[in-house]
């Protein structure tokens, strides 16, 4: 007997949604990397993954060399402030909210219709990884799909295709 319970929500910060789009497999330590890598694989090949928002540290996270009992100290004293400052901003954009449960693909086309690459500046400030472009080009690629479907993005392809 197959077990068909949906698979567990992955646990992910408003901020990290937009990180996702631009994941190129890169980041702050090995650890976190994987983590990281293996998250996005998971949500690539089934978009139809429920996903829990949060305003707090995420799965991501889970690997951070940065996260410490207070949160996020990437940034030093009031990261982690800073952190849930911008996934409000976030989830507000894309009209979710922190606690709830929705499918990876929806998700999706929220930030589709209401985030474009050239906002990414005044939502991300002064993330370092902003300057690389990769989530302006996530998002800008997102964007000239006509519908999400469930089928890997072009990044998450190449990253399985390159390993």
């Amino acid at each position: 007997m197959s077990d068909t319970r949906p698979p567990s929500p992955i646990r992910l910060r408003g901020h990290t949604l937009l990180c996702l789009q631009g994941f190129r497999g890169e980041g702050y330590s090995p650890d976190f990397t994987a983590n990281l890598a293996a998250i996005h694989r998971r949500l690539s090949e089934n978009h139809d993954h429920p996903v829990e928002l949060v305003e707090e540290p995420d799965t991501v996270c889970g690997a951070c060399p940065h996260r410490a009992p207070v949160g996020c100290t990437l940034n030093g004293t009031g990261s982690e402030e800073g952190m849930q400052a911008q996934d409000r901003n976030v989830l507000k954009r894309l009209g979710l909210a922190s606690g709830s449960v929705v499918r990876w693909r929806d998700v999706l086309e929220r930030i589709r219709v209401s985030i474009k690459g050239s906002d990414l500046p005044n939502i991300c400030g002064s993330c370092r990884w902003l300057p690389l472009g990769y989530c302006k080009e996530g998002i800008d690629h997102l964007r000239s799909k006509e519908v999400i479907s469930n089928q890997s993005s072009v990044f998450s392809q190449k990253l399985t295709t390159d390993n």
